[in-house]
């Protein structure tokens, strides 16, 4: 058996490959016919301008793409490719029911044939072209650094022109483009791509635009709080006086560039009192003095300005020199005598609200008698009072007279006596000190 497979092995191998051109050679010689499958073939669309110049659009219902069978000589078929493929519709044989027969073509017209198409013709409706004008909205996405805020955005062009079927032009709710803004202290600027978004968020397609971007701007500002406070100017007439000033608010926030509003610590309002006699609202535009580019952040830059304004009365109060004036550091071997017998009569002016704080209690009159000496002095008296009241007659001058004390000394008593007279001196020192060192007030004498 081995030797019939190896003998002539030579002879052997070369009838095979000569049998194989052999047959090679009928079958090219043959060239018999097959068919192949192509599919997703484009479709053209010739003379559209049948349609589109009655300002009318065309949307496909069915046959854009074509799956097609072709047959052919194997030598044709093998070699043929999708692109090879011409598939078209003429609009000027569309029928009345908007239809149209899809023609496929290759460069082997005769060669190839169609066993089938799928579908077999184009379907249409035709739709009237609308043309818009829409106003371009914009979305920010993210949000500036802390104490900065956006102004809107300007958008360049800030309108756009769309056209399509009237279907689709009905469908598009918003005309939009987008730009980040993260942590920006500076305006941004962006060229922005625009989209036409239905009600859902979803783009509308086969709509023609007039630009698809526009330029986008958008101005970053800084925010800052600041104190409003009253600059009195002028004087209230004679008679009356500014009692208090209220700004309605006392606080406000500006937005501005931040080079302008790093500069601004506190707000002073100049406020004229002239010709004020009553309590008066004054309206403050803080236009007037703030910086070009600095305003109030989303109010307006009117301020109210409460200025509180009271009539000045005098009051006159009676201090009785001996029960209501106390007597400060009478020296320890004088006695003290008050020789004025009439009340001195003081007259303060201010609002009735400080006046009716005074009395004789709070005004607690005085006289000191550091290092005088024995002798008859004037002594100015000293009062307390609020400092909003004036004190208009002149400070009042008490007259006193200083003596030495009398020692009463019996020479006849014994120890028991002299301790006797010690307690009586004692007493006696302690009534003095009541006399002369504190305060004995009786009910005050007031006069309004």
């Amino acid at each position: 058996m081995g030797n019939v497979f190896t003998r002539n092995i030579g002879w052997k191998i070369v009838s095979i490959v000569l049998a194989f051109f052999i047959w090679f050679a009928v079958v090219r010689f043959e060239d018999p016919y097959e068919t192949e499958s192509f599919t997703h073939i484009p479709v053209t669309v010739l003379n559209a301008e049948v349609i589109t110049s009655k300002n009318q659009y065309i949307n496909f219902i069915e046959g854009q793409y074509v799956d097609v069978i072709l047959r052919g000589k194997r030598s044709i078929i093998e070699n043929l490719k999708n692109e090879d493929i011409k598939a078209s519709v003429d609009m000027k044989y569309l029928s009345y029911t908007d239809a149209l027969v899809i023609n496929i073509n290759t460069e082997y017209e005769e060669a190839i044939e169609v066993i089938r198409k799928s579908p077999e013709n184009m379907r249409i409706i035709r739709e009237n072209v609308k043309t818009d004008i829409r106003k371009v909205t914009y979305e920010l996405e993210g949000s500036p650094k802390e104490s900065y805020v956006y102004l809107d955005p300007i958008i360049t062009p800030n309108t756009i022109e769309i056209k399509g079927p009237e279907s689709k032009i009905a469908l598009v709710r918003q005309v939009k483009v987008n730009i980040r803004i993260d942590d920006a202290t500076t305006d941004r600027t962006a060229v922005g791509l625009i989209k036409l978004l239905d009600q859902s968020g979803n783009e509308v397609d086969n709509i023609e635009k007039s630009v698809d971007e526009v330029n986008i701007q958008v101005p970053i500002k800084k925010l800052k709080k600041v104190n409003l406070t009253v600059n009195p100017i002028g004087k209230v007439p004679n008679g009356f006086k500014l009692t208090g000033s209220q700004v309605i608010p006392n606080m406000i926030t500006l937005i501005g560039s931040e080079e302008k509003i790093d500069k601004i610590s506190n707000i002073a309002l100049d406020i004229s009192l002239n010709d004020l006699t009553k309590d008066t609202t004054k309206e403050f535009n803080l236009s007037a003095i703030l910086p070009d580019g600095i305003s109030r952040y989303k109010e307006s830059n009117t301020v109210s300005v409460n200025l509180n304004i009271d009539k000045v009365q005098d009051r006159q109060i009676k201090i009785a020199p001996h029960d209501d004036i106390s007597i400060e550091k009478l020296p320890e071997d004088l006695n003290i005598s008050i020789i004025n017998k009439e009340s001195f009569k003081i007259v303060f002016r201010g609002i009735q609200e400080d006046l009716n704080k005074i009395n004789i209690f709070t005004l607690n009159p005085k006289v000191n008698l550091n290092n005088l000496t024995e002798d008859r002095h004037e002594v100015m008296l000293k009062l307390q009072y609020p400092k909003e009241v004036e004190l208009i007659t002149e400070p009042p001058k008490v007259i006193i007279e200083l003596t030495k004390r009398k020692e009463q000394v019996n020479e006849n008593n014994d120890s028991n006596d002299n301790s006797n007279n010690n307690s009586s001196n004692n007493s006696n020192n302690n009534d003095n000190s009541d006399n002369n060192g504190s305060d004995k007030i009786k009910e005050p004498i007031i006069e309004e």
